[in-house]
């Protein structure tokens, strides 16, 4: 068409669309814009896509070009493109569950057989351990953690079944003495000197039990978490030198010299009776197991607290047994404990009161040069400040 929208030559599609120029197309020509336009004719349904072209000669506008689509072809091929979309959505979810199933069944069966074999092992067979996959993933990570577990059962009911052999052996030993020492006693009519002497022992081994089973009733309350300890504030050093002062006398008896080194005056919070026994058993162990020299027993503070040290020159404990030495029942020289009446519960029992004190104890030994015991115990706040 021209310029002024008079048709210059028009095709036959055109022209049964019925279509004229309308003056949006003119004004944007002339300004030197294409017009796009969709528009409907009476013959057809289906919508038509115009564009309209300006054309320019030495700056004039000369002519409007005009290109036309029927839009059917567009239409139809969404329609397709809708149907196979509407088609291809169940089959997409129905693929996509089947390959979630598959990858949850993959995914999913190592946790089957760790709750398979979880089940399988019971307190007869605690040797047995889950086998990592060697992917080194969250599920390698959660059987370690498993088989760390069981490690921690089985390790328990070791400890379980030592602990009631030893208990059933400690008890029995001593009983056994009084009745071969009462069958002894009544094999034939002896002086009553000999009777006196007999009872006399009974009443040892009386003492000897009744000693071991309060110490077994500790640990047990101690393991139940049924202990309550009494803490106030109390002055260490004076119930070191207390202690010392009580001991004098057995060890004067064994011929060892049992010296007070430095005693600073130190305050910590504590249980008094429990503290008497913690230091009780070690002075006690520094006299039973040093034949000859001296027990040299200090008290000092130090930035994290109050230091008590008992030196001895006794027999001793190796390297290998220094780890040993708070277990239960554990005895580093069962003949001695004999001769002494230790069952291997004292140093247990001492360990257990340092660390529920909030302290530690440390050991340095050498046999047969002796050992050094080392009590840290936190000061008492008032103390603390002041220092």
């Amino acid at each position: 068409m021209d310029k002024e929208g008079e048709p210059l030559y028009i095709s036959k599609e055109f022209e049964e669309m019925g279509y004229v120029a309308n003056d949006r197309v003119l004004t944007n020509a002339r300004n030197g814009k294409e017009t796009r336009e969709k528009i409907r004719s009476a013959k057809r349904r289906t919508p038509y896509r115009i564009i309209s072209t300006p054309v320019y000669k030495d700056g004039k506008l000369t002519e409007i070009i005009q290109l036309g689509t029927h839009l059917r072809f567009v239409r139809k091929n969404l329609v397709h493109f809708r149907s196979n979309i509407l088609i291809a959505i169940p089959i997409i979810l129905l693929l996509g569950a089947l390959g979630g199933w598959v990858l949850a069944r993959r995914s999913l069966s190592p946790i089957g057989y760790i709750a398979s074999k979880a089940r399988s092992i019971t307190s007869e067979n605690l040797n047995e351990r889950l086998n990592p996959r060697g992917t080194d993933d969250e599920m390698d990570d959660l059987i370690r953690t498993i088989n760390g577990m069981i490690a921690r059962l089985e390790s328990s009911f070791k400890r379980m079944a030592e602990f009631t052999a030893d208990v059933s052996h400690e008890l029995k030993t001593p009983i056994c003495a009084m009745r071969g020492e009462a069958e002894v006693l009544l094999s034939k009519e002896r002086k009553t000197e000999e009777y006196q002497e007999g009872l006399a022992h009974f009443i040892e081994q009386f003492d000897h039990l009744n000693h071991m089973i309060n110490d077994l009733i500790l640990l047990s309350k101690v393991d139940a978490t049924q202990v309550e300890l009494k803490m106030t504030p109390l002055r260490l050093d004076l119930l070191i030198k207390d202690l010392c002062n009580l001991f004098q006398i057995l060890a004067e008896q064994n011929k060892i010299n049992l010296e007070m080194g430095a005693i600073e005056e130190v305050t910590v919070i504590g249980d008094k009776a429990r503290l008497q026994q913690l230091f009780t058993n070690l002075i006690d162990n520094a006299i039973k197991y040093t034949s000859k020299g001296f027990i040299e027993v200090t008290v000092k503070k130090d930035e994290d607290g109050g230091v008590v040290k008992i030196k001895d020159t006794g027999i001793g404990i190796s390297k290998e047994e220094q780890e040993k030495i708070f277990k239960r029942f554990y005895r580093v020289d069962k003949s001695r404990s004999r001769e002494t009446g230790g069952v291997g519960l004292g140093l247990s029992i001492t360990d257990w009161i340092a660390k529920a004190h909030h302290g530690r104890i440390e050991v340095q030994s050498e046999m047969n040069k002796g050992s050094i015991f080392t009590v840290h115990l936190p000061l008492h706040k008032t103390q603390t400040k002041s220092n």
